[in-house]
């Protein structure tokens, strides 16, 4: 069986593109700033895992989630991100059961372009470990630290495969504007690889980055190295839909 994949950020909006997502049988879908509302033909169409919100912890106004096609019958169970009210409806997980792979952990990320200060109002709702700062960091976290710091307690809890797809925010660059973003990005992908045994898996497919947000590739696929053989064919969809970021598509088989 072969499972058809995509990672979209949806710049808070895009119906028509979701319902065509729905007639195209996409069986995952790794969605990023979806719309509050979800189409009635996507949602009918798909069981959907998202963040859990509480009065105490609302949803921000970013929305992730993950959709899962009710023809598959892989009948997705929502995961609860440990470190939940910190990323609130950034981060979404869920666990399924794929056909000749076995049980296997999906979380769909959305990353702030945002720098985490000591002070930040932020951190007081972190629960985890603090992040690994990069070796060009010299101590500035940024939140992507903090998504990659939660994989981190996603793995070490469950020991199951995973799949990590979504808006990093991160690039290999390069980036003609600011250079040294090259160097931040290779480097946060080296320590998903290094310390969380994450593989890039458009980086393995193509040895380049194929822009998905202006002239950066912000949009990411991790796994375990045990799917190395498994998640195959991604392609950039180029301006597929109105949003600002292109859309990936892969294969699981």
């Amino acid at each position: 069986m072969t499972i058809k994949c995509i990672t979209a950020n949806l710049q808070g909006g895009q119906d028509d593109w979701l319902r065509e997502l729905a007639s195209e049988k996409i069986d995952i879908a790794f969605l990023q700033e979806a719309p509050h509302e979800l189409p009635k033909e996507f949602a009918d169409a798909y069981d959907i895992c998202k963040y859990n919100e509480t009065a105490a912890h609302p949803a921000y106004r970013c929305r992730t989630l993950i959709a899962v096609r009710r023809e598959t019958r892989l009948r997705p169970i929502p995961l609860e991100v440990p470190t939940a009210t910190y990323h609130r409806s950034y981060v979404a997980g869920a666990r399924v059961d794929l056909p000749e792979i076995g049980e296997t952990i999906l979380l769909s990320i959305h990353a702030s372009p945002r720098e985490i200060p000591e002070d930040s109002p932020y951190r007081e709702d972190w629960s985890g470990k603090s992040p690994t700062d990069r070796p060009i960091a010299k101590g500035v976290l940024w939140d992507s630290d903090y998504v990659l710091e939660t994989i981190r307690s996603v793995k070490d809890s469950n020991k199951d495969r995973i799949i990590v797809a979504g808006d990093f925010n991160e690039a290999r660059g390069p980036n003609l504007l600011n250079p040294e973003w090259e160097i931040w990005g290779t480097q946060y992908f080296e320590n998903a690889e290094s310390e969380l045994g994450l593989f890039d898996v458009t980086w393995s497919e193509w040895s380049k980055e194929v822009p998905t947000h202006g002239d950066a590739q912000l949009d990411h696929i991790l796994a375990t190295e045990d799917l190395r053989s498994h998640l195959l064919n991604s392609t950039v969809q180029e301006h597929a839909n109105k949003s600002d970021h292109d859309p990936i598509t892969w294969s699981i088989t």
